[in-house]
């Protein structure tokens, strides 16, 4: 569950975040390094990979870590953007998921910092809210689930 700060950086985040993987997605297309990944693994004559190896995939680990947190990122935000239902809210939501910067995004709707300040914190609390029900929800579908498996093996 992510605190409202959180919410709040993801939301600034998503536009780099999905650069980066879309960045990172191309490369991993190429068959070049698919081969150059197969190759490299196999078994030298003594049964060693060699020290490159060894660091590129101790690399890809950390690096595979990262991109399923960016991933995690831009899901949650796309998931319940479409809760959102002032429209200038949303549209402030979409100036910052292309990237805008909180002064581009009051320029172009013509407000000030209180007022932007103000509608980030109601988007944010609409992801807030909607992530609560959401765990809510399966609180209670696992809680039914686990009823129904406890009357089953009672009969």
């Amino acid at each position: 569950m992510y605190s409202k700060d959180q919410i709040k950086d993801m939301i600034f985040s998503y536009h780099w975040r999905k650069n980066v993987l879309a960045d990172e997605g191309y490369a991993y297309d190429s068959n070049s390094v698919a081969q150059y990944g197969v190759d490299a693994a196999m078994p030298r004559a003594k049964g060693q990979t060699t020290d490159k190896v060894q660091r590129l995939a101790t690399n890809n680990c950390v690096l595979s870590r990262i991109y399923d947190e960016h991933l995690k990122t831009i899901q949650f935000i796309d998931t319940y953007e479409g809760q959102i239902d002032n429209d200038m809210n949303l549209n402030i939501l979409m100036l910052f998921k292309k990237g805008k910067k909180p002064v581009e995004i009051r320029e172009i709707m013509n407000i000030g910092r209180t007022n932007l300040d103000s509608r980030i914190n109601s988007i944010v609390n609409v992801y807030y809210l909607m992530q609560n029900k959401h765990n809510q929800h399966n609180q209670r579908n696992q809680h039914n689930q686990h009823n129904q498996h406890n009357q089953h093996n009672q009969h």
